[in-house]
């Protein structure tokens, strides 16, 4: 008696369970997508984010190529290099992310696992090494020009006392 009375609450707990996911099952040339409610919604942040990566640093590229005052400086150089390396990453992951999530498995086969791999190791590598130059680089224009300034006003500048 009590097995039936167990097996009939987990029953209903499942038919419960399957009514609140409502999935949606579309077919997409022989692959079927399944639209639930948390998987349109992560679509839509990941398109969202893709849509605001693409326009901000696509905005910083023509920004820094059409001045030529701003291509003079390094630092507008490595700002530049990063907007292309971010571009590099949105173009990379947020796409087959995508795809990925909506039919829950990988369909883009092993030759684009791998390359897709390799140009997320390079976007990713690239950026963390400017960041480190960018680092460098601040690193050099303080340490080169605080000594020629007066001892007392470089103390000053660098606890923030005006």
């Amino acid at each position: 008696m009590d097995r039936n009375v167990h097996r009939t609450v987990l029953d209903t707990k499942d038919n419960n369970e399957q009514n609140n996911t409502a999935m949606i099952s579309l077919p997409l040339n022989g692959l079927d997508a399944i639209w639930t409610k948390t998987n349109i919604f992560h679509v839509s942040i990941l398109s969202l984010l893709m849509l605001l990566t693409l326009l901000g640093n696509v905005t910083v590229i023509i920004t820094i190529v059409s001045h030529a005052e701003l291509r003079k400086k390094r630092v507008n150089i490595f700002i530049l290099n990063l907007a292309v390396g971010y571009l590099m990453v949105c173009f990379a992951s947020i796409p087959t992310h995508i795809l990925y999530r909506i039919l829950d498995r990988w369909v883009l086969g092993a030759v684009a696992c791998k390359l897709l791999v390799y140009c997320l190791s390079v976007s990713l590598v690239s950026t963390t090494l400017l960041l480190t130059a960018i680092s460098v680089d601040k690193y050099q224009v303080v340490a080169l020009f605080l000594p020629f300034l007066p001892r007392i006003f470089s103390t000053q500048y660098l606890l923030g006392i005006f």
